[in-house]
């Protein structure tokens, strides 16, 4: 069996909770993506401010995760800011030719609280992989939720998407750290943007 610990245990603030009945968005993420090791970026009331000089990746944080997330087009015209035509998905991965391997991932959470008070959550997610040189990317596609009788798998809190070590998992230790907990679709973004649909 795999356990799907958390990285180092760390002071970290308790996550966001919805406050409308409405979906609305709590977090984003994106690990071992452009410039970022793992990183979290936290909404208020569905609001998120991104500030920073110029080129410090704020429109790359939104590309890789919106409309990436609900679309899941790989395309240098939807995931580049600039639409640089050059700049296949992989780049954000091997910065180049800075690796020469690299796994990584985006997600966003929904939250919403139902009429009786209860909680809900829904991840979206998307794993990369990419290898210099390689003919092509890999990705696969996620969704966490619950069942309704239990409470909803929340990322950082009862799955990672690295290991205890800050080792990224591989789409295989992520299925298997997902088991019952949500959706994969692997090579197939068609269902996966037909499951973000429902």
């Amino acid at each position: 069996m795999i356990e799907n610990l958390p990285p180092a245990e760390s002071a970290r603030p308790p996550l966001p909770e919805p406050q409308r009945e409405r979906w609305q968005p709590l977090r984003l993420g994106l690990v071992e993506l452009f410039h970022y090791d793992a990183e979290e970026f936290w909404f208020h009331d569905g609001h998120l401010l991104l500030r920073g000089n110029n080129g410090s990746g704020k429109s790359k944080v939104l590309s890789l995760s919106l409309p990436l997330l609900f679309d899941a087009q790989l395309r240098p015209s939807r995931v580049e800011p600039d639409g640089d035509a050059g700049k296949k998905m992989a780049w954000n991965l091997l910065m180049g030719d800075r690796y020469s391997r690299r796994i990584g991932y985006s997600w966003i959470e929904f939250g919403r609280r139902q009429p009786d008070g209860r909680t809900r959550y829904f991840t979206l997610g998307v794993g990369l992989s990419a290898v210099s040189g390689g003919a092509q990317m890999e990705s696969w596609f996620f969704l966490l939720e619950g069942d309704g009788q239990t409470p909803d798998p929340r990322l950082g809190q009862d799955l990672w998407l690295t290991n205890a070590d800050r080792q990224v998992l591989t789409r295989d230790r992520l299925r298997e750290a997902m088991a019952g907990r949500g959706l994969m679709f692997e090579n197939n973004a068609q269902g996966y943007r037909r499951a973000v649909d429902e």
